[in-house]
């Protein structure tokens, strides 16, 4: 097979024209269309660099003005757009000088050096390494971006043509080379070909990385949707339950409490100010108790009215403490609803399992169950534990 300059660039416009299709069809797809994750940005991007090469692929059927000056606006404008798409992606905005002082710049290059090929490869290079740099910065300075692994695909296919283009720029600075151009079809050196390979796995590293990228942070998305209550915000039963059954298997020689928590005559809350109201209490409610938890303590919504706290690390006095603390502040607090200021209280059972105890889970939970029925029986706005 004979590498020349427009076979490599046929295969490497015809790769990026069907990455640009799958990726608006990625970005055109899913119930959300007002979402913002980047990948339309992205695809845009991918677009440019593929007219960007087809302008490149037409040299010596088209003016240089085209295929020269225009092509690397093109290149260098879709590393603006994949700079946009990360900072889409994390939801940040960036200086605007990012966005126009790299294409500048490379149209003025193209322009002054259109006929120096070498004077290109070094200027034109220089500049687009620091667009690399940008956005490979942008990657690592991010934290919402490292908490899954698909950037170190994008990462990677940026490395990998910063290193080709610093290898380029040498080249051309020493002179040593005659580079093949499309429009003469010779055979190219292997700096030529490497650049080739280079750029379209950069294409299909980043593009791939970046797809993942945006898949992983919906799946953690659809993971939280799916362990968090909808109204008050902490875990609902299934997170909790993980959460307490993780304790109870990691607890090492250390207890394990668990505190039912009840909201008092909640049903007379809702008969008498409505549904509404109800749901404000709830989120009151909520952020009182998780106001005197502990580092490691665990709050979630059990049901309705009822909520229950995992203490890991609380023997059978600091979960009664705990406890104790958790209704005095309930029961001081004024909480301020749209039909005025409301109070209540909450009754609480507690249960509590030991290192060595080899108990399951639904065994404690029946106990603090039944030491929250004990304290609703006694008079409610009380704490009653399990023996």
């Amino acid at each position: 097979m004979r590498l020349d300059p427009p076979t490599m660039l046929f295969s490497l416009i015809l790769t990026n024209a069907f990455m640009v299709v799958g990726l608006f069809v990625a970005a055109s797809g899913g119930r959300d269309r007002e979402r913002h994750d980047g990948i339309g940005k992205w695809a845009v991007a991918i677009l440019l660099e593929t007219l960007g090469w087809m302008l490149i692929a037409a040299r010596g059927h088209i003016p240089d003005s085209l295929s020269i000056v225009a092509a690397n606006g093109f290149l260098s404008s879709s590393y603006v757009l994949i700079l946009a798409a990360v900072y889409e992606f994390q939801q940040r905005s960036a200086p605007r000088w990012q966005y126009f002082v790299p294409v500048i710049l490379t149209l003025l290059i193209a322009a002054i050096l259109i006929d120096d090929i070498h004077g290109r490869f070094i200027w034109g290079g220089i500049v687009f390494v620091l667009q690399l740099v940008l956005i490979a910065s942008e990657l690592l300075r991010n934290r919402a971006t490292h908490t899954g692994r698909a950037w170190r695909l994008l990462l990677a296919g940026i490395a990998i043509v910063v290193v080709v283009l610093g290898l380029r720029s040498l080249v051309a600075m020493s002179g040593q080379f005659i580079l093949a151009q499309p429009e003469t079809g010779g055979v190219p050196n292997w700096v030529q070909v490497l650049s080739f390979v280079a750029v379209m796995a950069s294409s299909l590293l980043g593009s791939i990385g970046f797809l993942l990228m945006v898949k992983e942070r919906t799946d953690r998305e659809v993971l939280h949707l799916a362990m968090t209550d909808s109204l008050t915000g902490v875990p609902n039963r299934r997170a909790l339950m993980d959460y307490a059954e993780r304790a109870m298997a990691q607890r090492g020689g250390r207890s394990v409490a668990l505190l039912m928590i009840d909201a008092d005559h909640f049903k007379r809350i809702n008969d008498t100010y409505g549904h509404p109201v109800g749901d404000e209490v709830l989120r009151q409610l909520t952020r009182l108790l998780q106001q005197r938890l502990r580092g490691g303590d665990l709050l979630g919504r059990y049901g309705g009215e009822e909520f229950c706290v995992v203490a890991p690390d609380a023997d059978a006095e600091g979960a009664l403490k705990l406890a104790e603390s958790l209704r005095e502040s309930v029961a001081s607090a004024v909480l301020d609803t749209e039909q005025g200021k409301l109070s209540i209280t909450v009754s609480i059972g507690i249960a509590h399992s030991t290192a060595d105890a080899g108990r399951a889970l639904k065994d404690i939970l029946a106990e603090a169950d039944i030491a929250l029925y004990s304290a609703k029986k006694g008079g409610r706005n009380q704490v009653v534990s399990f023996s």
